[in-house]
């Protein structure tokens, strides 16, 4: 790597971050990014094997944890800077560890898409994931539904900055 090329980072997401208003207004502070910003990204869907995707219990996102046997599609975000590590960190919280897994690329099909199965084309690339670390205590019993909150909650998160639940 040369001193003109940056490092960058690939990660797993699972959650309210496969929504790109949401993702973008995490590491670029906005929803509507330049498109230098948002051209940098590759997004394609993904699944991870051997976890499982729970609702929180009172709050609108998942935790996902260990589960052989369950599967967990969402998206593989590549070309994140060192900079967004650090701000998806800090909006994650204490509640998430960034762990390292291999998750397997799927057919480019509606990527957001998460009621489909997905083929999946061959390729598995190692990725960061924030792991439910809080206890199964917190967690629901029943799978957080992306769909969902994308028809019913994905609007109180990137409407206006006072009703911006996670900004701090």
């Amino acid at each position: 790597m040369t001193n003109m090329e940056e490092e960058t980072f690939t990660c797993f997401f699972y959650g309210t971050l496969m929504a790109f208003p949401i993702l973008s207004r995490v590491i670029y502070g906005t929803q509507h990014p330049d498109p230098w910003q948002r051209d940098r990204l590759r997004i394609r869907p993904a699944v991870l094997h051997d976890h499982c995707r729970h609702r929180v219990k009172n709050v609108d996102y998942p935790g996902a944890v260990p589960k052989a046997g369950c599967s967990i599609r969402g998206t593989v975000v590549e070309g994140l800077s060192k900079m967004d590590i650090e701000r998806l960190d800090h909006f994650e919280g204490t509640e998430y560890d960034r762990l390292q897994v291999q998750v397997n690329i799927l057919a480019d099909e509606k990527v957001l898409d998460t009621n489909r199965t997905g083929q999946e084309t061959g390729e598995t690339i190692g990725a960061g994931i924030y792991m439910w670390t809080e206890g199964a205590q917190y967690l629901e019993d029943s799978e957080w539904d992306f769909d969902h909150f994308t028809k019913q909650k994905l609007r109180n998160w990137v409407g206006d900055a006072k009703n911006f639940e996670f900004q701090g």
